[in-house]
């Protein structure tokens, strides 16, 4: 695949490096969804105020747990991304 940025002192944006960006993201945002699921949430409130959006929890202990298990959960599956890209 050729890259169209090619010219413009070579393409860093290969799929392999791609693909690194975004399981580093994932292991980054789960870790941080793992550990401090609070704060997670807060970012993305932030986020959406922003864009004039406003968004609470309904169920706050149940957004918590949640927000941990998936956190839990994107861990691996950046772990299985990185594996992948590194050794195919």
């Amino acid at each position: 695949m050729q890259c169209p940025l090619s010219g413009i002192s070579g393409c860093f944006m290969t799929p392999p490096v791609l693909f690194s960006v975004i399981a580093a993201l994932g292991l980054t945002m789960g870790i941080f969804s793992s550990f401090w699921p609070e704060r997670s949430i807060s970012f993305y409130q932030w986020i959406m105020e922003r864009f004039n959006w406003r968004v609470a929890p309904i169920d706050g202990s149940k957004e918590l747990r949640n927000t941990r298990i998936l956190g839990i959960v994107l861990i691996p599956l950046s772990v299985a991304i990185l594996t992948i890209v590194f050794f195919s």
